[in-house]
């Protein structure tokens, strides 16, 4: 399936290595974090307890920090990052247009 969206880069905290932001861009050049997973759960694309069960399914080790009507997703390392990019973010298709 081909993606409706391109990875740019990932920014990373320093201190912690863990990945903070994943961004990405749409087709028409739109850019959007792949880890600001309220757009999928406001579109009732995935729910939060599935998204993190398909998180631990896919070996991501994870933070999900509830942030006022949203929630911050980051992630361990880099091949967490790897994961969800190849495994959790195609649900953007269904999203993006």
């Amino acid at each position: 399936m081909e993606q409706k969206f391109k990875v740019n880069q990932m920014l990373t905290n320093r201190q912690t290595g863990h990945v903070e932001k994943i961004y990405a861009t749409t087709p028409d050049g739109q850019p959007f974090d792949l880890l600001e997973i309220s757009i999928l759960t406001h579109y009732e694309v995935i729910t939060l307890e599935v998204l993190e069960e398909k998180l631990q399914q896919a070996g991501i080790t994870y933070e999900l920090v509830p942030v006022g009507r949203t929630y911050l997703l980051t992630v361990a390392t880099k091949e967490d990052a790897e994961r969800f990019i190849e495994q959790i973010a195609p649900l953007y298709n269904e999203v993006l247009q």
